[in-house]
């Protein structure tokens, strides 16, 4: 099991930070970056790889994957990480066992912390905190080189594709349905 966290971002263990909020394939993309030697995963990436920017320089680029918010909370919710993933964004914490209902109670315009979360590396970004690049998903490979490039990071896309995502979605308990009626006009703009 992995501690509660939280936890720093090692800066000597990865080239490039790759964050999101879940359910938009970030694993898919550190996995082929990681494939071409870059460091995406630091032992522990399971803690930090849905967390807030700290506020101050982690003296890496880093990449945030965002997007498609209502697929990505049922996907989430589907594989079981949506309570996680939104203790880690909105807490900083690896808790899954705190119930959805608190993070409504206590969050109740931003129970899973996308604002929160994104809001953070906005932040660093226009205050020249790190280098940061948005990446929208669902994105094409050239969509992709472009952030990249825009935080000097050199990584060949051929061979990746996003692969479709799976809408075999399970029941909705009354919690997620009101996530996902929180979420319905969410838009982060860059």
């Amino acid at each position: 099991m992995q501690p509660l966290g939280p936890s720093d971002v090692d800066a000597d263990s990865i080239d490039v930070w790759v964050v999101s909020h879940g359910g938009v394939a970030s694993n898919a993309l550190c996995d082929h970056m990681q494939a071409q030697g870059i460091r995406t995963r630091p032992e522990n990436y399971g803690l930090i790889c849905h967390k807030q920017h700290p506020g101050v320089s982690i003296g890496k680029p880093i990449l945030v994957i965002h997007g498609d918010y209502l697929d990505a909370i049922r996907s989430m919710d589907r594989r079981k990480f949506l309570t996680a993933n939104a203790a880690k964004m909105c807490l900083g914490i690896n808790a899954p066992e705190i119930p959805l209902s608190r993070f409504l109670q206590s969050f109740p315009q931003d129970p899973v912390g996308f604002s929160m979360f994104l809001e953070s590396f906005r932040s660093a970004k226009q205050n020249s905190i790190d280098k940061v690049a948005f990446l929208r998903y669902p994105y094409t490979n050239e969509e992709a080189i472009q952030a990249f490039e825009s935080i000097d990071v050199d990584v060949d896309m051929s061979g990746f594709s996003l692969r479709e995502r799976k809408k075999k979605y399970s029941p909705r308990s009354k919690d997620v349905k009101a996530i996902i009626e929180k979420y319905e006009n969410f838009d982060f703009k860059e």
